[in-house]
């Protein structure tokens, strides 16, 4: 058997400590690293493991944006829609994401709670980090399960949440802006409507809007003419202006579109999730 020599470990650890005092730079840079590396592990782990509890709702308000009423009122909407088709919408607001995306978190959140049907996969998340006085910045974001990606497809989500939602939430109206997207999204989950429908519903109101904005300045073209035809010395007196009163002139039509699908209460309360899976499909926008 080989005997080690004690002397030449000695030696060996002498000759190291004097490697770094001599380059004592060395020694900084390598204490830095292992600061970074543990500093980015706990940031890592802190992202993972952001989760809200897991509850027996549809409806979970973790931030008191809804009135008891308001919350009651989806949840027994999005109860019976349960009920009636098998697909499953979660709502989450949420002060924090614990520094997390919110599309991952929302994706996090599906597959956790097994949102939707196991079999169908037909589960949809809506997460909203609600603006505090720490972060004066929301973000929503729309997570689908597999089974309806090809119902709500990633820019299909993204149009519901910028049309939808983005304005209401910017002006704190929250109950408005979830009642927008489920007024959209719930009819297209039970295949009464489609993103085909829904663009070209878009479209036409556009067009009705422009025309009705274009006789609206026409209408007003003809009567300033006919009040300073008819009226020429007051028109000359007022400097070329009229401040006559008695017209009534219509808006263009505003709004979204609201779906054919509705519920009322009195419905049992909801029986559970039912293990649905989530593969990265949404959307997500900030206000």
């Amino acid at each position: 058997m080989i005997k080690s020599n004690p002397l030449r470990g000695i030696c060996r650890r002498h000759f190291r400590l004097i490697a770094i005092k001599s380059n004592p730079l060395r020694g900084i840079l390598r204490r830095s690293f292992l600061l970074i590396i543990c500093l980015l592990h706990l940031s890592l782990s802190a992202y993972a493991e952001w989760l809200p509890e897991k509850s027996n709702r549809l409806v979970n308000d973790y931030s008191g944006m809804l009135t008891a009423e308001q919350a009651q009122t989806l949840e027994q909407r999005l109860v019976a829609f349960n009920d009636s088709t098998s697909n499953q919408v979660l709502i989450v607001i949420t002060p924090t994401i614990g520094g997390d995306d919110e599309d991952a978190a929302a994706q996090r959140i599906g597959q956790a709670w097994g949102v939707g049907q196991e079999e169908f996969d037909n589960g949809v998340v809506i997460l909203i980090k609600s603006k505090t006085e720490e972060e004066n910045w929301g973000a929503v974001a729309i997570a689908t399960g597999y089974g309806v990606e090809g119902a709500l497809p990633d820019i299909f989500c993204k149009r519901i949440i910028e049309n939808q939602m983005l304005g209401a939430l910017g002006d704190g109206e929250y109950y408005r802006a979830l009642t927008k997207a489920l007024d959209v999204m719930l009819p297209v989950l039970a295949g009464e409507y489609s993103y085909a429908q829904y663009k070209k519903d878009r479209n036409r109101r556009g067009a009705i809007a422009g025309l009705i904005a274009i006789a609206v300045l026409v209408a007003i073209i003809v009567f300033v003419a006919r009040y300073a035809k008819n009226h020429p010395d007051q028109w000359n007196n007022n400097g070329g202006s009229s401040s006559g009163g008695g017209m009534l002139f219509g808006g263009p039509i505003g709004g979204t579109w609201r779906g054919g699908y509705s519920s009322g209460g009195g419905f049992g309360g909801f029986g559970g999730f039912g293990g649905g899976s989530f593969g990265g499909g949404g959307a997500s926008g900030r206000f």
